[in-house]
């Protein structure tokens, strides 16, 4: 489905113009039961080893708490101190070692919710990115995902500082499915988390061993682990920054003690067996040689210590991780807060269903976690919803929606799973046949709505941060001709160039692109650029940031068969696979909305 070709469809032509005020009364319908979240389970949610169940406790506080680093409490091994045979770290040590924390929820059969948190290692390779193990952040459901930095127990608030996630690459080689089913050992478990908070700079960044360099991983060098996993193989008390010097193994060591399971081109293996060795929750932490980060803990054989741990070969996956930092950013629907897009769909009886993403298509269930939550019935009573992110200054994502009246209501997320009562926020929006989301049109940074009536024109209002309107919510007038298009998709940077887009997709079922300015205007004169024929089989088509984990924009549809199937880009505006889709679920023509 590619094919550029210039056409002239759609001049879109700049003006202003008054349309439909977007202020309004807050006041709304709540629809019945939409705060009683139900879980439908599909399968069973694996608990990762180490978790901790929760029965009190709130989810950390983002940004700064006291003092950058928190003071250690002891420097003194404890007993049978885990990371084994180490003791507890000085966080001032190890400015570039985090804890992530990540909050899930499991259904449990009498309807409920069991609440747990994980924790994994990691390693800062800017204020904004974070080196961890891919199985730290894939497949968990109803996520919320944290950064800790500068605390030798994560638990102690008093200091350090707190990172939200927005996205998260996994490196496309991950073998989760058959990792997580005990049928091999991961290959290629790498990730890299993108913060919403940036870290302040004296948490300063590690630096990976090269591409290629061999020279960190001779038999016999000493090496440096740091984690905040268990202190021993029988109990779940990870959180608390523990050191440890090991001897790096030699690959005919690792190949006899691990068999065909260890790749020597990708992993090492190192520790002394039955005296040290990481953990659970030292996972996705580094082993350090000479002031290098050589590798990521991974994996080992159960009880810990009991031979050597498997560590990720940084000198296989440097390149791969420094492309992130050339990635353009993605703007995701997460809801939940792990980083990964989500998806809402309505049934014909106006429930609403929240399927949350794992964070890798290639997952073996299509990118999907293991649950399905229910908000409730009588959204019905809505003929349009959609989804905006930061529409209110505070990073978190906002479900829209529009009823018969044309009244707009905002039902605000709060970043972690959760959902506040309905505001109204506007009225008049009954005057639009489609309306539509960009993230930064003018350049201001802020979200914007696009509206566009049964004449074709379209309008443009813009959130004023604070979950107001801009220019008192009178709209400006950017395009006309847009009743060409039967689908109007918002993907953000196509080209990866920082220009926010628009995709319309006429009778034809051709794909036509049209690129901001930067600054409210069009490229290009508002000439569409066609990239793809063939997608009118759609019933429903979208955008929901990136789906399949690699951190780069995708599409998807609902055919006619209720097919649900995956498109990738390379986020720089060429499709990936041929432009060939990937099916990832079936049953959606169950639904009336998918947003």
């Amino acid at each position: 489905m590619a094919g550029l070709a210039i056409v002239g469809a759609a001049a879109l032509v700049p003006g202003t113009a008054a349309q439909a005020s977007a202020s309004g009364r807050p006041s709304a319908p709540v629809p019945a039961g939409k705060f009683d979240v139900l879980p439908k389970p599909k399968q069973d949610v694996k608990i990762p080893a180490g978790a901790r169940r929760l029965t009190s406790g709130q989810k950390p506080t983002v940004g700064a708490s006291g003092p950058a680093f928190q003071r250690p409490t002891s420097t003194r091994s404890a007993a049978s101190p885990r990371i084994i045979g180490g003791q507890l770290a000085d966080p001032r040590n190890y400015p570039g070692v985090v804890g992530i924390q990540t909050y899930f929820a499991e259904g449990t059969p009498d309807g409920g919710w069991t609440y747990w948190v994980s924790t994994c290692t990691g390693t800062v390779l800017s204020p904004t990115k974070v080196l961890t193990a891919g199985h730290c952040t894939v497949g968990f459901t109803g996520a919320t995902s944290f950064v800790i930095a500068g605390r030798q127990n994560l638990d102690d608030r008093s200091s350090g500082f707190v990172a939200r996630v927005s996205a998260v690459w996994t490196h496309q080689g991950f073998n989760y499915a058959a990792a997580n089913a005990g049928r091999a050992a991961p290959v290629d478990d790498v990730a890299v988390l993108t913060l919403k908070d940036p870290l302040p700079a004296v948490y300063t960044p590690v630096t990976l061993t090269a591409q290629g360099d061999q020279s960190p991983y001779v038999a016999g060098t000493q090496a440096k682990i740091a984690g905040y996993g268990v202190t021993s193989n029988t109990v779940n008390n990870a959180g608390t920054l523990y050191e440890a010097t090991v001897p790096m193994q030699s690959d005919t060591t690792c190949a006899n003690t691990f068999g065909s399971s260890y790749d020597k081109n990708r992993m090492i293996c190192a520790g002394v067996a039955g005296t040290v060795d990481s953990c659970h929750g030292d996972s996705g932490g580094p082993i350090f040689v000479n002031g290098l980060q050589a590798g990521i803990v991974d994996w080992g054989h159960d009880p810990c210590a009991s031979d050597y741990g498997v560590y990720e070969r940084l000198s296989y996956y440097a390149d791969a991780i420094k492309q992130d930092f050339t990635r353009p950013d993605v703007v995701n629907l997460d809801w939940t807060g792990d980083g990964h897009s989500d998806l809402f769909a309505r049934t014909a009886q106006g429930e609403l269903l929240e399927y949350d993403g794992s964070g890798l298509a290639s997952d073996g269930s299509g990118g999907f976690a293991p649950y399905v939550a229910t908000w409730g019935t009588g959204w019905s009573g809505y003929n349009k919803m959609f989804r905006v992110s930061n529409w209110n200054g505070d990073g978190n994502p906002a479900i829209f929606a529009r009823d018969g009246s044309g009244r707009l209501y905002q039902f605000k997320g709060d970043g972690m799973a959760g959902m506040y009562d309905p505001i109204q926020v506007g009225n008049g929006w009954n005057s639009f046949t489609d309306i539509m989301v960009t993230n930064n049109w003018t350049g201001d940074g802020r979200p914007n709505l696009m509206g566009r009536n049964a004449k074709g024109d379209l309008y443009l209002y813009t959130s004023d941060g604070k979950g107001g309107w801009l220019n008192n919510g009178i709209g400006i007038k950017i395009g006309v001709g847009w009743n060409n298009f039967n689908t109007v998709l918002t993907p953000g940077t196509w080209d990866g160039d920082g220009h926010q887009t628009l995709i319309g997709r006429n009778s034809a079922g051709d794909l036509l692109l049209y690129k901001s300015d930067g600054n409210g205007g069009w490229l290009n004169n508002g000439i569409g650029v066609k990239i793809g024929t063939g997608w009118g089989t759609f019933r429903v088509f979208m955008s929901p940031g990136d789906w399949s984990g690699d951190r780069q924009v995708d599409l998807l549809g609902v055919n006619a068969a209720g097919t649900l199937l995956l498109y990738k880009t390379d986020g720089r505006g060429k499709w990936l696979n041929g432009g060939n889709g990937q099916t990832i679920g079936g049953g959606w023509n169950a639904f009336n909305a998918v947003f």
